[in-house]
Protein backbone atom coordinates (compact mmCIF):
# COMPACT_ATOMS: atom_id res chain seq x y z
CA UNK A 1 0.00 0.00 0.00
CA UNK A 2 2.20 2.40 0.62
CA UNK A 3 4.19 2.25 -2.74
CA UNK A 4 0.66 3.44 -4.29
CA UNK A 5 0.75 5.99 -1.82
CA UNK A 6 4.45 6.97 -2.18
CA UNK A 7 4.14 7.14 -5.99
CA UNK A 8 0.88 9.13 -6.79
CA UNK A 9 2.00 12.88 -5.58
CA UNK A 10 -1.84 13.77 -4.71
CA UNK A 11 -1.75 10.92 -1.94
CA UNK A 12 -0.21 11.63 1.37
CA UNK A 13 0.10 10.20 4.86
CA UNK A 14 0.55 13.62 6.40
CA UNK A 15 -2.75 15.86 7.20
CA UNK A 16 -2.96 18.62 4.87
CA UNK A 17 -4.50 22.25 4.72
CA UNK A 18 -7.57 23.86 3.63
CA UNK A 19 -6.02 25.07 1.07
CA UNK A 20 -3.27 23.50 -0.97
CA UNK A 21 -0.43 26.21 -2.15
CA UNK A 22 1.20 24.91 -5.41
CA UNK A 23 4.08 26.07 -6.92
CA UNK A 24 4.83 25.52 -10.50
CA UNK A 25 8.72 24.80 -10.49
CA UNK A 26 8.92 23.31 -13.75
CA UNK A 27 11.26 25.24 -16.16
CA UNK A 28 9.31 28.12 -17.89
CA UNK A 29 8.61 28.97 -14.51
CA UNK A 30 11.55 29.00 -12.90
CA UNK A 31 12.92 30.65 -15.18
CA UNK A 32 10.30 33.53 -14.47
CA UNK A 33 11.18 33.60 -10.28
CA UNK A 34 9.10 30.77 -9.48
CA UNK A 35 11.88 30.14 -6.36
CA UNK A 36 11.48 33.71 -5.36
CA UNK A 37 7.70 33.02 -5.12
CA UNK A 38 8.29 29.84 -3.49
CA UNK A 39 10.42 31.47 -0.70
CA UNK A 40 8.09 34.55 -0.59
CA UNK A 41 5.27 32.15 0.39
CA UNK A 42 7.48 30.37 2.83
CA UNK A 43 8.64 33.60 4.21
CA UNK A 44 5.01 34.67 4.89
CA UNK A 45 3.62 31.43 6.01
CA UNK A 46 6.25 30.89 7.80
CA UNK A 47 6.55 26.98 6.63
CA UNK A 48 8.87 25.51 4.23
CA UNK A 49 7.76 23.68 0.94
CA UNK A 50 5.86 20.39 1.74
CA UNK A 51 5.04 21.44 5.08
CA UNK A 52 1.72 22.74 6.78
CA UNK A 53 0.68 25.59 8.51
CA UNK A 54 -0.01 24.88 12.86
CA UNK A 55 -3.51 26.14 11.80
CA UNK A 56 -4.17 23.64 9.09
CA UNK A 57 -5.21 26.12 6.73
CA UNK A 58 -2.51 26.52 4.31
CA UNK A 59 -0.42 23.64 2.70
CA UNK A 60 2.70 24.75 0.45
CA UNK A 61 4.26 22.57 -2.11
CA UNK A 62 5.99 22.74 -5.19
CA UNK A 63 5.12 21.13 -8.37
CA UNK A 64 7.20 20.48 -11.90
CA UNK A 65 4.70 21.30 -14.59
CA UNK A 66 0.94 22.36 -14.63
CA UNK A 67 1.18 22.91 -18.17
CA UNK A 68 0.31 26.85 -18.43
CA UNK A 69 3.53 27.77 -19.39
CA UNK A 70 2.39 30.86 -20.90
CA UNK A 71 1.55 32.40 -18.02
CA UNK A 72 5.01 31.53 -16.21
CA UNK A 73 4.88 31.59 -13.11
CA UNK A 74 1.47 29.92 -12.32
CA UNK A 75 0.60 29.17 -8.82
CA UNK A 76 -2.42 26.79 -8.05
CA UNK A 77 -4.34 27.23 -4.78
CA UNK A 78 -6.46 23.97 -4.67
CA UNK A 79 -7.74 24.12 -8.40
CA UNK A 80 -7.55 28.31 -8.54
CA UNK A 81 -4.29 29.11 -10.89
CA UNK A 82 -3.04 32.79 -10.76
CA UNK A 83 -0.47 33.07 -13.39
CA UNK A 84 2.21 35.69 -14.21
CA UNK A 85 2.38 36.08 -10.50
CA UNK A 86 4.94 38.81 -9.17
CA UNK A 87 6.01 38.85 -5.55
CA UNK A 88 4.25 41.61 -4.53
CA UNK A 89 1.14 39.28 -5.30
CA UNK A 90 1.83 36.46 -2.39
CA UNK A 91 0.93 38.28 0.31
CA UNK A 92 -2.65 39.51 -1.34
CA UNK A 93 -2.87 35.40 -2.72
CA UNK A 94 -2.78 34.09 1.28
CA UNK A 95 -4.48 37.71 2.20
CA UNK A 96 -7.54 36.18 0.11
CA UNK A 97 -7.71 32.48 1.60
CA UNK A 98 -7.42 33.71 5.09
CA UNK A 99 -10.49 35.93 4.66
CA UNK A 100 -12.61 33.05 3.44
CA UNK A 101 -11.68 30.65 6.13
Amino acid sequence: MFGVISFYSYFTTEPRGKYVINVCLGTACFVRGADAIMREFEKILNIKAGETTEDKKFTLSGLRCIGACGLAPVVMVNDKVYGRVELNQVKAIIEEYQEEA
